[in-house]
């Protein structure tokens, strides 16, 4: 982006926030919470006008764990969302969003590059029964989240009735892709494209502060390849994969007469279903041929365990202590025991703090498949507005692999061992109301024997938000 373009953006979003009345204050008396958004009346129909900004700075030093090669990274991220909530009738909501989006990445040894575009966020029709009614249906781009963002925390397009009651909930839907999301996208994403699901969660609180909740999805990839087909990188697409996950859910938190509290969750999943693996030859000239197609049967189990003590002394501080398997291994060609979450999880949880902490490691990030993590933590409350979190992650693979599903190094375990290593992460937020959140992370990790290179790898990422 040029720097007029820069200017513009700038001028854009003061214009915006001029626009909105909204004073941005950065001190410590910014901490009264201020209402969300504008209300505006056009054409007599309250309409609620919000955005933000959020601007990020991550450096990655050494990924390939070899420090001998200058290869780090920097990458610097800028969003931009303005949302309009308009209530047509006392039973009809509309929903329309868009998001601006500029990256920079910046990598030792080759060209910094630069992308900007813009996308469709949450666009939605929202139908109740009547105001106060539990039951609804939504259609359009949703946002599909739970609480652990274990199984799911994506925008979709779908379709989706919701009953929310005061014991408990139902959320079931059916979704699918049906244009791209952001301008500067050829199509639909490659992974996303031709994927129909449906999905569901049923909420039962049967005690004050505990609850269980069961989960299920069924997703059926038809994007299919025909042998002989060509395609390049960004549209390759080897998987394709037809299965069913069920899973159940059992969390609350239990509260002492000497204030003491302790947080707990259990997650447990099964899944099964028929994978179609596609095997691609580079031609030479940047583009790959589509081969033989092989199946195999998916059979995985996966379980996520924790708890959360928390002490009532200054700053609140608290201890976790958690443990996650995902199954692994093959018995023979035909069958794969690897557990695969549903390729919408983010796998962040709050542990007590401002921000949500990334379940598996902030660096690494990885898919709980084949993986066992463990993980300790401690955090303390500074204040009302700020957190400080520190967790250390034992990772071993289930199975010695050559594959580290969802990682982001770009060093690959060699299978010859199960010690994936250890990471460190250190997070700090601080947040000012509703309009201003800053947050300093920083990370290291460790590699274990499975990595033929082991120099350490570490990580440092900044944030700001601003909400007007």
């Amino acid at each position: 982006m040029t720097r007029s373009r820069h200017a513009l953006v700038r001028s854009a979003v003061l214009s915006v926030l001029c626009g909105a009345g909204t004073s941005l204050a950065w001190s410590q008396a910014a901490t009264t919470p201020a209402p969300e958004g504008v209300l505006v009346r056009p054409w007599g129909t309250p309409t609620k006008i919000e955005g933000s900004w959020e601007g990020t700075y991550e450096r990655r030093n050494n990924f390939d764990l070899r420090q001998d090669r200058a290869r780090d990274r920097r990458d610097r991220e800028q969003e931009v969302k303005l949302r309009a909530t308009s209530d047509v009738t006392p039973s009809v909501q509309v929903r329309l969003e868009a998001v601006g989006l500029h990256e920079t990445t910046a990598r030792q040894g080759s060209d910094t590059t630069r992308s900007s575009t813009l996308g469709r966020g949450e666009t939605w029709v929202r139908w109740t029964e009547k105001p106060g009614s539990p039951l609804s249906v939504q259609v359009g781009r949703i946002s599909l989240s739970e609480r652990r963002a274990w199984w799911w925390d994506e925008d979709l397009d779908a379709v989706r009735v919701r009953w929310d009651d005061r014991s408990w909930d139902l959320d079931a839907g059916w979704g699918r892709e049906v244009a791209r999301v952001y301008r500067n996208q050829s199509g639909i994403d490659p992974v996303q494209r031709g994927v129909s699901r449906f999905f569901g969660q049923g909420t039962w609180r049967y005690a004050d502060r505990h609850s269980l909740d069961g989960f299920w999805l069924l997703a059926r990839d038809g994007s299919g390849v025909q042998r002989g087909s060509i395609a390049n990188e960004d549209a390759l697409d080897p998987s394709d994969l037809r299965a069913r996950w069920l899973g159940v859910r059992a969390s609350g938190e239990i509260r002492h007469d000497s204030d003491h509290r302790m947080a707990y969750w259990a997650d447990a999943a099964w899944v099964r279903g028929t994978e179609a693996i596609t095997a691609f030859e580079e031609d030479g000239e940047g583009r790959f041929d589509a081969g033989s197609t092989r199946s195999r049967k998916v059979r995985g189990s996966a379980l996520d365990l924790g708890a959360t003590w928390t002490v009532p002394v200054r700053w609140t501080p608290r201890i976790s202590l958690g443990l996650a398997r995902g199954s692994g291994g093959t018995r023979n060609d035909a069958v794969d025991h690897r557990f695969r979450q549903t390729g919408l999880q983010e796998n962040r949880t709050r542990m007590g703090g401002i921000k949500r902490v990334y379940r598996y490691g902030q660096l690494l990030q990885p898919e709980l498949s084949n993986l066992q993590v463990v993980s300790l933590g401690a955090g303390w409350r500074i204040s009302d507005d700020a957190s400080f979190e520190l967790v250390w992650h034992r990772l071993r693979q289930m199975s010695a692999s050559d594959q580290l599903a969802g990682s982001r190094l770009s060093a690959d375990p060699d299978g010859r061992s199960r010690d994936i290593g250890r990471e460190l992460d250190l997070l700090l937020a601080w947040r000012s109301g509703k309009h201003v959140e800053l947050t300093l992370g920083l990370s290291r990790f460790k590699p274990g024997r499975a990595f033929s290179e082991r120099d350490a790898a570490s990580g440092l990422e900044l944030g700001v938000t601003l909400g007007f």
